[in-house]
């Protein structure tokens, strides 16, 4: 640390007051960049980001401050951790620099025979090594092996640069020191000590003077001028990162859509059109984007070909919202707004945004917990509601959840009639039953799923289990329509289901797909229909625990598991599956991929895919059974009956339906 006899007195360093001025044109140079920003995300519409504080402070110390995201990728992860950690502890040695500029005479002490500086300057020498060596590989990475998922720019490399010369010039900075006044010389801070020991303390003390002068003013204008590329970059998500982090999802979930009031007085649009209408977190999202690429690693669209690059799409977004800004900042906001260009077509190809799964693959990825499922939604929606601009299978689709809940087409007084063999009771709200089992489109009116029902309805009648169905009172949850953005027709079928539980003294339920026990679980509550709802998993692997349903013999064939990713990364559920796979095969047969539990690629069929054709790239499908059949299965298990439908139209495509079977997890067990 610096005392006032160790500095150069009347140029010290400088003037301050040349200081003062350098210091001053920078924060303004800074605040001209950022005072837009700001004002736009001010006048954006409001969330709600405020809630579960000391959740939300959980968070931001777990993913922010400990940087535990970033260690999905091991190598990279601790570069970053390095550079992040080292820029936190090298803020206190930036506000030394700055405060014996502007004081010279000034002389800090701390109490104690080993004062908290001394300690301090140990560690600050010790991540000034780590911060180096972390922006050399970072280096190495850009100029030499060019990962794909990476936007290699010269900006980058200036930034890293910048880091370099701030570290080198603290080193040169205290060997200049250290050489010139020998008696303070600390082994407290080793770098400039050591320095000083190989040599540099023989120099010329003209030369020394102007090395501990021309450090320091290197170190400090390197600092200003790190801030102001900070708005003007990507390089802003240091500043909005940490704040991105507080104010995201709490739920651990993907990012939902939540309900819109269509009674609004006033209210004219619906869903986002222009990129005024995000919300002001997601438009923090943007300007929080690394560009560092892991989304698009996982992204099942990206993969197989399709337009959609989750990056890319981000970055698209947020260039346009910093270009639109001076508009929506006008004196006549409303003008500004109408003045500026669409996103869908403009900016955002539609097939983009129709290529999304929804899988959350993306949200998992991201080490600043960017959502993308939500703004997906958002542009969807507007593209539904507000343009009626949608790929033409869904036409029927529409129509047919309106006119007959369930979006094939078939009628809705033929829901039940899977039941008619199987003795199923009726619900009968003057004689509940324990459970509900909501059975579903796939599961009421699909061949294939008609078999996975069979088997639940066996496994829980063998078990005791006291359950019923509605039959045709049954209705589409509406999971289809609120994931394809027509919002509207969700809130409709939402609205009828929640007053049937309601009217019905529902109170809890279990159903074997993973879209209706999303949509039951998580998003019905905002109607009214606060629900237990269970996942048919997660009961047979308790009922199994219990000795309530006797499993045999273990099976020796081959099985692997597919994570759905609705009871996945958007509701957290990997093991009851599993637990169920290891009470009815052996051991030794069970596999997993590399892509599997909160990394599991999409079969394709989420975001209400299953019913759009995949007309550009490869199926997802395919992709996913490429990705299982490395561990040469006898079985795939799944717990959702619309991966059954994709992973078995891939089989066969793929001339494997006679070698490889596809079985839900309770098929496993009949």
């Amino acid at each position: 640390m610096i005392s006032p006899n160790q500095v150069p007195s009347g140029a010290l360093l400088g003037s301050a007051w040349i200081l003062s001025g350098l210091t001053l044109l920078s924060v303004g140079v800074f605040l001209v960049a950022v005072w837009p920003k700001w004002r736009v995300l001010q006048q954006a519409p409001r969330e709600n980001r405020f809630d579960r504080p000391l959740q939300r402070l959980k968070n931001t110390l777990q993913i922010a401050f400990l940087q535990t995201k970033m260690f999905k990728e091991n190598s990279a992860g601790w570069m970053h951790a390095f550079i992040f950690w080292g820029f936190l502890v090298l803020l206190f040695r930036a506000a030394e620099f700055f405060f014996i500029g502007f004081f010279p005479t000034v002389e800090i002490r701390f109490p104690g025979s080993v004062s908290v500086a001394n300690v301090y300057s140990l560690i600050k020498d010790g991540f000034v090594v780590l911060v180096i060596l972390a922006c050399l590989y970072a280096l190495y990475r850009r100029l030499m092996t060019q990962p794909k998922r990476l936007n290699l720019s010269g900006e980058g490399i200036l930034i890293l640069v910048l880091i370099l010369l701030i570290m080198a010039s603290d080193i040169f900075f205290e060997g200049a020191e250290a050489s010139r006044f020998p008696k303070t010389a600390s082994g407290w801070g080793p770098l400039g000590w050591g320095l000083a020991a190989i040599g540099m303390n023989r120099l010329d003390a003209a030369l020394l003077l102007a090395l501990h002068e021309g450090s320091y003013w290197v170190h400090v204008v390197a600092i200003l001028f790190f801030i102001d590329i900070l708005p003007r970059s990507k390089h802003f998500h240091i500043i909005t990162s940490i704040p991105n982090v507080y104010f995201s999802n709490v739920t651990g979930r993907v990012s939902q859509p939540h309900r819109l009031d269509f009674e609004e007085e006033g209210r004219e649009t619906f869903g986002v059109t222009r990129i005024a209408e995000f919300s002001w977190k997601k438009m923090l999202d943007l300007h929080t984007c690394t560009e560092c690429g892991r989304c698009d690693v996982f992204c099942p669209a990206l993969n197989s070909g399709k337009p959609l690059s989750p990056k890319q799409f981000t970055i698209d977004l947020r260039d346009h919202l910093n270009q639109e800004s001076p508009r929506l900042l006008s004196s006549d906001a409303q003008a500004g707004a109408d003045d500026a260009g669409t996103l869908m077509g403009d900016i955002i190809d539609d097939e983009t945004v129709w290529s999304c799964t929804t899988c959350g693959a993306c949200e998992e990825e991201c080490p600043v917990m960017i959502e993308f499922v939500n703004k997906m939604i958002d542009l969807r929606q507007g593209l539904v509601m507000m343009e009626g601009r949608y790929p033409k299978e869904l036409t029927a689709a529409f129509k047919s959840l309106e006119t007959h809940s369930n979006p094939w087409g078939f009628p809705s007084d033929q829901r039940a009639s899977w039941a008619e063999k199987l003795d199923v009771k009726q619900w009968d709200k003057h004689h509940p039953t324990e459970y509900l089992y909501f059975v579903g489109c796939n599961g009421a009116f699909d061949t294939r799923g008609k078999q996975v029902v069979e088997s639940v309805v066996k496994a829980l009648q063998t078990a005791g289990v006291d359950f019923s169905i509605l039959g045709n009172r049954e209705g589409c949850t509406g999971d289809p329509a609120r994931r394809l953005g027509n919002e509207y027709l969700f809130d409709m079928l939402a609205v009828k289901n929640a007053a049937t539980f309601k009217d019905e003294g529902i109170l809890k339920i279990v159903t074997h797909c993973p879209h209706c026990f999303n949509s039951l679980k998580n998003e019905y509550p905002e109607f009214g229909a606060r629900l237990e709802v269970i996942h048919h998993s997660e009961l047979l692997a308790r009922l199994i625990r219990e000795q309530k349903i006797a499993v045999g013999e273990k099976s020796n064939e081959t099985v692997v598991y597919h994570d759905s990713c609705y009871m996945g990364r958007h509701n957290k559920q990997y093991e009851a599956p599993r637990d169920i796979i290891q009470e009815t095969v052996a051991a030794e047969s069970i596999r997993e991929v590399d892509t599997s539990r909160e990394r599991g690629t999409c079969c394709g069929a989420g975001g209400a895919r299953f019913l759009l054709e995949e007309t550009t790239g490869s199926r997802m499908s395919h992709n996913r059974v490429d990705e299982l059949m490395q561990t040469n299965p006898d079985i795939i298990a799944v717990s959702c009956p619309f991966c059954v439908l994709m992973l078995e139209d891939a089989l066969k495509a793929k001339n494997l339906a006679g070698k490889v079977k596809v079985k839900d997890i309770s098929e496993l067990i009949s």
